[in-house]
């Protein structure tokens, strides 16, 4: 079962416009209610965040350093948020998971971003 804060292996599919693609890792930001239940539904969406090793901070970025199965330092790009269908998250791929401190980050930084603060 996924859960919340776990990066995987994601296929974004082929790149549109300014939409992010191919396969990259992303953050489940989904909560674990959903996740949990995911099997017992016919809409099998996840909301993630897809990752970047193009490194340009700012306010809707956090950093990820190089960690367990994540193989480059990142950032979570929280402004492209996203809800793909369960089978494009490649769940044998879990490469790490947020600590308590970055989760926090996320949270405020997606709070940010859909105008909640």
């Amino acid at each position: 079962m996924i859960k919340r804060g776990e990066i995987y292996l994601v296929n974004f599919g082929k790149k549109y416009n300014s939409e992010f693609g191919k396969v990259r890792p992303a953050l489940v930001v989904q909560n674990d209610v959903a996740n949990r239940n995911i099997d017992k539904v016919d809409f099998k969406g996840v909301s993630v965040i897809p990752l970047t090793t193009f490194i340009s901070g700012g306010n809707l970025r956090v950093s990820i350093e190089k960690r367990d199965q994540l193989e480059a330092i990142s950032e979570i790009c929280i402004n492209e948020l996203c809800t793909l269908d369960l089978s494009r998250i490649y769940l044998d791929k879990k490469l790490t998971f947020l600590n308590k401190e970055e989760q926090k980050e996320v949270d405020m930084k997606l709070q940010l971003h859909l105008g909640l603060m």
